[in-house]
């Protein structure tokens, strides 16, 4: 986790980024924000409560266009509001979607960070893009009176990256929160047109392709090769969650082992995750060590539903000789037989 109570927040600037396609302004602030000492913690809270030291990323040195300006910010001074001017002009050439939203882009460094026990600074994006009405009773005496303002919930972050000065030589190492508030033409323009990101092949990243790749080959290629029902399908899905669960390493002959105990079926996933690794946009790796925070985030990879019309759904969790298949030919129907020993209604 990262711990920043015992933090500072030093240089902070705020730019407002219109969206050009949509003929919005681009103000560039000529002076640091300035923040009273009482404001300093309120500041910091909102700044950094949104994230989870879970997935990380790095600068692609190739591509991203903010990477030259993280080592002037890190210095601080001067040359911190200069880089954050750029920055925000960088971000308002990238906002061309028409649905990618206005908004104000809070630029600070934080010195004193604690990541799992090691010091060290942060340069934090915040873009503030959705305001929300506020109501405030005033009291004069016994006089009540209304006011009403806008401005940003502090409990709400839309778009923000930390930047964190670890492996500088490297792209650093750089946490993300991006929601695209349901537009999906404005979707990864914050990390990869913005801030030009990849992300950091840990094993993090290693244990949520695995769990990609291996859905991918039990919804789609699996099928096309042999003949499987689904719940056959779910019953895999099962195997393969339950193995990240259970296990602290990966490799992938014991995977294909112990999941496909058909050697025909198990020759043809090592085939699908050769392919798939050929693929320049993923990068798996056949051993590493299993995140449990990317197996508990994405289990959902591995849901297994039996949907049978717009009757019913069958939620398949464990012994797959519980549930038998059959077909009723009076009725013309096909059926499932599940046996069981309690019952609950939820």
């Amino acid at each position: 986790m990262i711990l920043y109570h015992n933090a500072s927040l030093h240089e902070t600037a705020v730019h407002f980024v219109g969206n050009p396609s949509n003929e919005e302004p681009l103000t560039i602030s000529e002076s640091l924000l300035s923040v009273s000492d009482e404001d300093q913690a309120r500041l910091l809270e909102y700044f950094m409560h949104s994230f989870k030291p879970e997935e990380f990323y790095t600068f692609d040195s190739a591509e991203s266009e903010v990477l030259p300006y993280i080592a002037k910010m890190f210095e601080g001074g001067d040359a911190f509001l200069e880089a954050s001017q750029a920055i925000a002009s960088h971000l308002y050439d990238v906002s061309v979607h028409p649905k990618i939203l206005p908004g104000d882009l809070f630029i600070g460094r934080i010195r004193e960070l604690n990541l799992h026990g090691e010091f060290c600074d942060g340069i934090v994006f915040i873009k503030a893009e959705v305001e929300d009405h506020f109501a405030q009773v005033e009291w004069k005496d016994k006089h009540s009176g209304l006011a009403f303002s806008q401005g940003y919930r502090l409990n709400r972050i839309d778009k923000a990256c930390l930047v964190l000065s670890l492996e500088p030589g490297d792209g650093y190492r750089v946490l993300v929160v991006d929601k695209t508030n349901g537009n999906a033409g404005e979707a990864q323009y914050w990390t990869d047109a913005f801030l030009g990101l990849q992300a950091l092949a840990d094993s993090y990243h290693h244990t949520q392709q695995f769990m990609q790749v291996t859905r991918e080959y039990l919804r789609e290629k699996m099928p096309e090769e042999f003949q499987v029902s689904p719940a056959e399908q779910i019953a895999l899905l099962n195997k393969s969650s339950n193995f990240f669960k259970s296990k602290d390493k990966f490799e992938l002959e014991e995977f294909a082992d112990d999941v496909f105990k058909d050697d025909d079926v198990a020759s043809s996933f090592r085939n699908f995750t050769k392919n798939y690794s050929e693929d320049p946009e993923h990068s798996i790796t056949e051993a590493f060590d299993i995140s449990k925070s990317a197996v508990k985030k994405h289990a959902g990879m591995f849901k297994s539903v039996l949907k049978l019309d717009k009757n019913f759904h069958i939620y398949v969790h464990g012994n797959r000789q519980l549930i038998e298949r059959g077909y009723d030919e009076e009725k013309g129907m096909n059926y499932y037989k599940v046996f069981f020993n309690n019952e609950a209604a939820s």
